[in-house]
């Protein structure tokens, strides 16, 4: 136990130490380590809280049901009955001609005036994403088979397109995902490095006494763990500062396309794990680059 924490005590002298020589290269790292990391958690919001908002919208497609003139409003419920019970069909709206008629005058702007009214009972069936092509067409026809219906207007290929968009959308976000936390780690790595000061000479004169490792390693695994923790205590207030700043404008930009977004930091939970991970990374980097840079001399 003593030996422990003769050890442990050690480390932390060379720690400071290595700080205090080094004061250079350790800004730097950290000054970079802060950079990356902001940029991590910049994009990491706002992905996340763009696609928590977006993940909200229906992208189900709705089959349009004009029924025959004449079809009274029970017998465009007693229909509507029947559709719902089909398979892929979530719900059913009837939209009666009058609220028809005034859907079209709002759309276009203009005052529709009729003696009478020319439009008939309208469903709209809402369609689940989750049925193929194949389904979408046997429910379209058993609809259209119905007494009292004229018409059915749907896209048989809308749930094969909108799979195949949120499949791309998936692999881009990967790619773009993974290339850029690749790059990050990289830089962290290189970041990690250069808070890794202990002398070569030193590191091998250990080595030779027959030192462990982890001892050898333990003072520069643990200031790049220090870096990294003030890294990301720094990052996450940089993070938050310009979410705060941009957050209006891409509200309002996307806002006009009926996307309603909130901006807002990550939970202090996310931001605690955050700084924790940071550190544990921080010290296996330091220790990692500490052992590469001793271990090819030897």
């Amino acid at each position: 136990m003593s030996n422990a924490f003769a050890a442990r005590q050690w480390a932390t002298m060379k720690l400071f130490e290595g700080v205090s020589r080094h004061k250079g290269k350790v800004l730097i790292s950290l000054v970079i380590t802060t950079l990356a990391m902001s940029l991590l958690l910049v994009a990491f919001t706002l992905s996340l809280t763009a696609y928590n908002s977006v993940k909200g919208v229906s992208v189900a497609q709705e089959m349009t049901i004009f029924t025959d003139q004449g079809v009274g409003s029970e017998r465009a419920t007693n229909l509507k009955e029947t559709i719902e019970k089909q398979p892929g069909i979530t719900r059913v709206r009837l939209v009666s001609p009058d609220e028809a008629l005034g859907l079209i005058g709002d759309t276009d702007n203009t005052d529709l005036s009729f003696s009478t009214n020319p439009l008939p009972n309208i469903l709209l069936a809402t369609v689940s994403t989750d049925i193929p092509e194949k389904q979408v067409d046997e429910t379209a026809k058993f609809i259209e088979k119905q007494p009292g219906v004229d018409s059915v207007a749907y896209d048989s290929t809308w749930n094969s397109n909108i799979q195949a968009l949120k499949n791309a959308f998936a692999k881009f976000g990967l790619l773009t995902g993974g290339l850029l936390c690749g790059l990050i780690l990289m830089v962290l790595l290189g970041s990690a490095s250069l808070a890794a000061t202990t002398p070569l000479k030193e590191a091998l004169r250990l080595n030779s006494m027959g030192a462990p490792t982890s001892f050898i390693v333990r003072p520069d695994a643990w200031r790049a763990g220090f870096v990294f923790l003030l890294a990301s205590l720094a990052s996450i207030v940089i993070a938050d500062l310009a979410i705060s700043s941009i957050a209006p404008a891409l509200s309002t930009a996307l806002g006009l396309y009926h996307l309603p977004v909130t901006f807002q930091p990550l939970p202090l939970s996310w931001q605690a794990a955050f700084i924790l991970v940071s550190f544990l990374l921080g010290n296996i980097l330091g220790g990692l680059t500490s052992y590469l840079g001793y271990r090819g001399k030897i």
